[in-house]
């Protein structure tokens, strides 16, 4: 009896396998003691099939074929992880049961059982899930095994979601490219990637036709016999020169002010203090941590994560990073005080005063959502050799954990409102009674008190400064604050109940994934990054101008990430999710291939002289950088393609010859003088039937044909690049008839020098 472990990644496994006992290491998986065997994943090892799998007439792109809805969805073998999964495939032939390890999150519980299912196992299969990978919490994963059936709904929430992604994103990307009519530049849209450009796209906006304006602020001296203090003015609701946000516009009000009321008495018209309690914040999740990493240390994104990464599957001292959530399970709380001991041996800042018996706001296990996610905290693992990066990222991690067991942060929160000729002035102070967890912030909070004060005591205005100011546009995103924004998407949704719904624990994308759609976003030049900020080009906000309103709208696929959540809860069905979607593609399709975009998608327009078509500019398969322009209308009325002059269409192409000298090989065609694809303006001679007849080429002499470009007689030699079992060729060149060569049909083998008919070293080609 044999049971096979399946973990998400090889270093995953290999830590199973090292708590199992390690027997002995197989080719792709580790036999362990207790009839354990290991086994791994690589991440995906399969694939959404592309179209022309489900119907080969999918290979073209038309519109009259769109949507492209499988009624069945295929599933095919990755091609660099076959092997993996013929591994796999054989183990489970002796498996008598098996264990899902995928990693902790919907992604991870597919990417195992999409492999059993193609595999079609039927045996029994458990579920090991657990967040981070030091020792003890393997014991306490193993000891909690779980039904892998259990987890049937986080399995269909992944495939929802990768399912909405391959119908919007290859609909939609192919409406829109269709429209603009640009073969040789697709124009990419996806249920993410669309509304994350909109995010962007309207934050650039509000800065550029953001005006600035200026406003005054006046603050007062206030005397009293208790002491002075400074209070600021406050309008009155039938104040002039105020702006809707309660801001003094008008310099002459202002003045009028100052001089009115410097001097003057008044009185203490109330006086209020509070005692206030601020809770810890609470620990990190991905983004949040990656916004503080880039603020603090200048860390992109993707650098974050590598080292959070790095910081869980190698050093074993934090838990599992791409969650969205912010809290943590209440059982995990009898594990705190061999953090809190591990942190101390560390020296960290405020270990050895934390109190693990304290119970804050972040232990809530209601609040951890479906897929038993939870915020990033330090093991009890002691980390060893940390780098400066590792060291920041794990401080961060470790003090924002500490907060946790440290009083609230309380002060008196006090507020004086003075009257005077009918003017009002605020002074707010704070004396802090407690700073709590505050002591572990880099910046402490200091008191701010105000002199005691009754009401009805008398105050006078001893002198006014006016102080001018100016209107300030926001922000615009950085990696971090998008991937913050999509987090909070909620923040972007004016609809109250729809800002509810999504408030706690949804946004667009995963922790997995945002990196790479911004990162896309900039391949497709609808991004540029300018500095930290990221900027919108003419070309993406052309196209969210143009798409459809549903598919841009953050909050609309917010909805969706929501839905994805209520399908991981069990209160929506996998079917009842992708009738809605599908329901929706028809509209989205008609939309984009109504589009009409400007030439600032499309590119300058060229008429084509002998139709009523355009030209399009391609790019050449087969030489990098040549282009060639065809007719839009080449396929049906069979316009000749043309050549590229310097980004403008040229001459067409001269048609192939249909006659020429006899091909002195079959005796059966002619040849026919062709330019290199690769080297412009090098010519060589090819037979009309040398593809059904594999007839040499023949070098060009002066316009003529010239001899064999390779000579069948010509020396061979064995291939000297490991493991080719290629001969390579004495080739004599064709503009130096002394000059000879050795090559190999590898095209990523270099030349070889001729040492005396033989293969000599390497040839250096200078540039």
């Amino acid at each position: 009896m044999t049971t096979l472990l399946i973990a998400e990644k090889p270093s995953v496994a290999r830590d199973l396998a090292k708590y199992l006992g390690i027997a002995r290491q197989g080719d792709g998986f580790i036999t362990c003691k207790q009839d354990f065997v290991c086994t791994w994943c690589v991440g995906h090892i399969l694939e959404q099939a592309q179209p022309h799998i489900y119907d080969e007439k999918y290979k073209q792109w038309r519109a009259e074929d769109l949507p492209i809805i499988p009624e069945k969805w295929i599933k095919e073998p990755i091609a660099r992880t076959q092997k993996q999964l013929t591994i796999i495939r054989n183990l489970l032939k002796n498996a008598t049961g098996v264990i899902n390890a995928g990693d902790p999150e919907r992604e991870g519980q597919l990417i195992v059982d999409e492999v059993l299912d193609y595999l079609e196992y039927t045996g029994p299969a458990k579920r090991l899930w657990i967040s981070a990978l030091d020792e003890r919490t393997i014991a306490k994963g193993f000891q909690k095994l779980r039904d892998n059936q259990e987890f049937l709904n986080i399995k269909n929430a992944a495939i929802c979601r990768a399912n909405a992604d391959w119908l919007v994103g290859l609909n939609v990307t192919r409406g829109l490219t269709l429209a603009a009519g640009t073969r040789g530049t697709v124009l990419s849209a996806g249920r993410v990637q669309t509304p994350t450009l909109s995010l962007v796209v309207d934050r650039d906006r509000e800065v550029e036709n953001f005006i600035k304006k200026p406003y005054w602020q006046l603050k007062a001296t206030v005397s009293h016999h208790n002491g002075n203090f400074i209070a600021t003015w406050e309008p009155g609701e039938l104040a002039k020169g105020v702006d809707p946000e309660g801001r003094l516009v008008e310099e002459q009000t202002a003045n009028d002010l100052v001089e009115r009321l410097t001097g003057s008495t008044g009185v203490i018209k109330d006086r209020k203090q509070t005692l206030k309690k601020k809770s810890p914040p609470l620990p990190f999740m991905l983004s949040d941590l990656q916004k503080k990493a880039e603020d603090k240390f200048g860390y992109a994104p993707k650098r974050t994560l590598e080292i959070g990464q790095g910081l869980y599957e190698k050093k074993k001292c934090l838990t599992y990073m791409r969650t969205e959530c912010r809290y943590l399970p209440d059982e995990m709380h009898e594990d705190a005080p061999r953090v809190i001991a591990a942190l101390a041996k560390q020296g960290l800042t405020g270990a050895d005063k934390a109190d693990p018996s304290l119970l804050s706001p972040a232990w809530n296990t209601k609040k951890q959502g479906a897929e038993a996610h939870h915020g990033i905290i330090p093991t009890e693992v002691i980390p060893r050799d940390l780098t400066e990066e590792e060291h920041n990222i794990y401080t961060l991690v470790a003090n924002r954990f500490l907060k946790q067991f440290f009083p609230d942060y309380q002060y008196y929160s006090t507020n004086i409102l003075v009257d005077c000729l009918d003017e009002h002035w605020r002074a707010k102070g704070i004396t802090v009674k407690d700073p709590g967890w505050m002591t572990l912030n880099d910046q402490q909070t200091k008191d701010r008190p105000l002199p005691a004060v009754k009401k009805g005591d008398p105050a006078a205005i001893e002198k006014i400064e006016k102080e001018q100011k100016t209107t300030k546009p926001p922000s615009r995103f950085t990696e971090a604050s998008l991937q913050v924004a999509m987090t909070e998407v909620h923040k972007y949704v004016d609809d109250p109940v729809i800002k509810a719904r999504l408030k706690e624990n949804s946004g667009i994308g995963t922790p997995a994934t945002r990196t790479n759609i911004i990162a896309e976003l900039q391949k497709r030049e609808y991004l540029d990054k300018k500095g930290k900020s990221l900027i919108s080009t003419e070309r993406g906000r052309e196209i969210i101008d143009k798409m459809h309103p549903t598919l841009k709208s953050p909050g609309m696929t917010a909805i969706w990430e929501d839905a994805l959540d209520r399908v991981c809860e069990g209160n929506l069905g996998k079917d009842d999710f992708l009738e809605e979607l599908t329901r929706r593609m028809a509209k989205m399709v008609q939309y984009a291939l109504a589009t009409q975009f400007s030439e600032i998608i499309t590119g300058k327009r060229y008429a084509c002289p002998l139709c009523d078509g355009y030209l399009i500019r391609m790019e050449s398969k087969k030489a990098k950088g040549k282009f060639f322009w065809i007719c839009s209308n080449g396929r049906e009325i069979n316009c000749p393609p043309r050549s590229d002059n310097n980004g403008a269409p040229g001459a067409a192409f001269a048609e192939r010859p249909t006659s020429g000298p006899l091909c002195p090989a079959c005796k059966e065609g002619f040849l026919m003088r062709l330019e290199s694809n690769n080297r412009p303006g090098y010519y060589f001679w090819a037979c009309s039937t040398g593809k059904e007849k594999g007839c040499p080429l023949l070098l060009d002499n002066n316009g003529k044909p010239g001899k064999l470009m390779i000579d069948p007689d010509a020396p061979k030699a064995p291939c000297p690049h490991e493991n080719c079992k290629e001969q390579i060729r004495r080739i004599q060149s064709a503009k130096n008839a002394s000059f000879f060569y050795w090559k190999c049909p590898n095209p990523q083998h270099k030349l070889l020098q001729d040492d005396n008919g033989k293969p000599g070293k390497e040839i250096e080609f200078k540039r």
